[in-house]
């Protein structure tokens, strides 16, 4: 069993189990196309401020919302807009959407993977009869060819993943799949569309991932969290002080404490109205990589000797969450992909490779969605679907010129913005 299956299988405990947060909404898509705790008093979230540690959210999967005014009951209507933080991530600095876990990890960093790209990777490799091997082989595609996780580690009525050739409709297939899952509320954002003039082998692999996962009973707002980076702290909730006072008991048992070594130290369980998913945080060291610190994390949430339900008198205060981000793997673009058994051309190229993920974490409970798409096709159809970049954010040249002159009459390097209109 992979690290990772450990994390989506429900445990078996001597004490009411521990309930996680309904899942969260995921999808990612691959489209190819012909290139031709000790029983003491806890005081497990008095500061949650890491030194040199990190905060975890462990969920069997992540996943991205992207729709302005979502249909009721869709999946994009289960998540608020409150404190809504929508980015590329290739523009943020300090957060990184990583394709696979086992990759090196900064403390001090924002560190996101979702099952889903995973996913259509995996149904690519059925789809193409082999692993996918590249004329130019990036290290992230050998981790993903790994196939650690897969559909196994999921309940079959939170995902769809598909793969198939676009002279197979495979667009109508993704969509009639997903409203046979999810009975038309899913939202996908990244179904491709469909080419005006398919190669034979171009091909799509797409999946979809949804998690909503309430707390039976809503835990309280807390004052602001001090944290890292956060000059006028950040949201919280849980039970802490005067606070306590508003709850029910029943919301006390709602957190289960698996192991726990002290304030920066410890892993808990949070019940949710769905026994068969978990939902974990950890404040702990990291280790090297995303995989090993989650491998550590498990290990102690495994054990079920020492599990302890939270006090009255213990204290939690976890910073809530509410992001809607978007990446292009542009490590896993433009690759010409090696003729497999059932795809033997020379031409196929991934021509984008994209992910979505969209999570929140409240007082209410987890939700989450995320997509991922990977577009192959051939050479010859790719190149005219090349996005250009044209933003003119750096020193440049102007020229003016007659058109039958050899000489232009006008020529301005810009290199600074003394002489460009400021912004109102």
């Amino acid at each position: 069993m992979s690290i990772l299956s450990h994390f989506f299988s429900p445990s078996v405990p001597s004490e009411p189990p521990c309930e996680t947060i309904p899942s969260l909404p995921s999808s990612s898509v691959l489209c190819a196309k012909h290139q031709d705790f000790p029983p003491k008093a806890s005081r497990a979230t008095t500061n949650l401020m890491p030194r040199a540690l990190l905060f975890a959210v462990l969920l069997a999967a992540s996943l991205a919302l992207h729709a302005a005014d979502p249909a009721p009951g869709s999946h994009a209507a289960a998540f608020s807009g409150d404190g809504l933080t929508k980015a590329d991530v290739n523009t943020l600095q300090d957060t990184q959407l990583v394709a696979h876990p086992d990759v090196p990890l900064k403390p001090t960093n924002n560190v996101i993977w979702c099952g889903t790209l995973q996913l259509a990777w995996n149904e690519a490799i059925k789809l193409v009869g082999s692993k996918l091997e590249f004329t130019e082989q990036p290290p992230v595609a050998d981790l993903l060819n790994r196939e650690d996780f897969t559909h196994k580690d999921l309940n079959p009525g939170s995902y769809v993943a598909i793969a198939g050739f676009e002279h197979n409709h495979v667009e109508d297939q993704i969509r009639a799949a997903l409203d046979k899952v999810f009975h038309g509320a899913a939202s996908p954002e990244l179904i491709p569309p469909v080419p005006p003039h398919p190669g034979p082998y171009d091909f799509v692999a797409y999946a979809y991932l949804f998690k909503n996962l309430q707390f039976p009973q809503v835990f309280e707002d807390n004052d602001p969290l001090n944290f890292p980076g956060a000059e006028k702290g950040v949201q919280s909730f849980g039970f802490l002080g005067e606070n306590k006072e508003k709850l029910k008991p029943g919301v006390f048992q709602q957190v289960r404490i698996y192991d726990y070594k002290g304030p920066d130290d410890f892993v808990i369980g949070l019940k949710t109205k769905d026994p068969q998913d978990q939902l974990i945080l950890a404040k702990v060291t990291p280790g090297d990589t995303l995989n090993s610190t989650i491998a550590a994390v498990l290990a102690r949430f495994i054990r079920q000797d020492k599990v302890i339900y939270a006090q009255e008198r213990d204290n939690l205060s976890i910073p809530k969450l509410n992001y809607d981000l978007a990446k292009n793997f542009k490590d896993l673009e433009g690759l010409t992909l090696k003729p497999g058994p059932n795809t033997p051309v020379q031409n196929l190229v991934t021509s984008e490779v994209k992910q979505l993920v969209r999570f929140q974490l409240n007082e209410k409970g987890a939700v989450l969605k995320s997509e991922a798409v990977i577009v192959m096709m051939s050479a010859a159809m790719a190149q005219p679907l090349d996005t250009h970049e044209m933003i003119f954010d750096k020193p440049f040249l102007i020229l003016m010129k007659q058109a039958d002159a050899s000489q232009p009459y006008f020529a301005m390097w810009v290199g600074n913005a003394s002489l460009l209109i400021p912004a109102k």
